[in-house]
């Protein structure tokens, strides 16, 4: 496996993946559906994502388009490998809600420094933005993990910055990573 692609893989994953269990209650008792979940507006980040799980599991999973109403269409990618599931709870991925059991899996910081940075072209592509004003942002649900990436940033480029609070659309509580700001 390419420890490349797995990094840009995870970073992805942590931002916008997810593992799950579904139960299903059918006439002969419940089974369990172990999914490996991924949602992106851009289609070329789903077709990345697509390409990468193929490229390291030998598994192809699907994806579709949704559109939803007064929203940017999304794109959905399912697996249903329970095999696959086990190998990336293994490397430390949080099953179900991630915002407070969320880290940068300790396969990238032990990693190497292109590795690293593989990982973090993963959360750029899912949970970062580069604004007009060519202001770089990390945002994320999970204090811990953005705290986490300031970190990762700060050993790879010596830039210190703060993770800060905001309310997203309003109503969910969220947290954000700016860099290359005057604090």
């Amino acid at each position: 496996m390419n420890n490349k692609d797995l990094s840009l893989f995870l970073g992805m994953l942590c931002g916008d993946g997810h593992l799950s269990i579904h139960n299903k209650r059918r006439k002969y008792g419940i089974y369990y559906d172990y999914v490996t979940g991924f949602c992106n507006t851009d289609e070329r980040v789903m077709k990345i994502f697509y390409a990468l799980f193929y490229k390291i599991f030998k598994i192809k999973g699907n994806f579709h388009p949704r559109d939803r109403p007064n929203r940017k269409r999304i794109y959905e990618f399912s697996s249903y490998s329970k095999k696959v599931f086990a190998e990336i709870k293994k490397l430390g991925f949080p099953v179900g809600v991630k915002k407070d059991k969320l880290r940068i899996p300790m396969i990238v910081k032990k990693g190497s420094e292109t590795e690293k940075l593989y990982f973090l072209a993963g959360v750029f592509m899912t949970d970062g933005s580069l604004k007009n004003n060519s202001r770089i942002f990390f945002h994320s649900g999970s204090k811990m993990f953005l705290d986490e990436i300031a970190e990762l940033i700060n050993e790879l480029y010596g830039i210190k910055n703060q993770v800060k609070s905001f309310l997203q659309r309003e109503r969910f509580l969220s947290y954000q990573l700016t860099l290359n700001k005057e604090e």
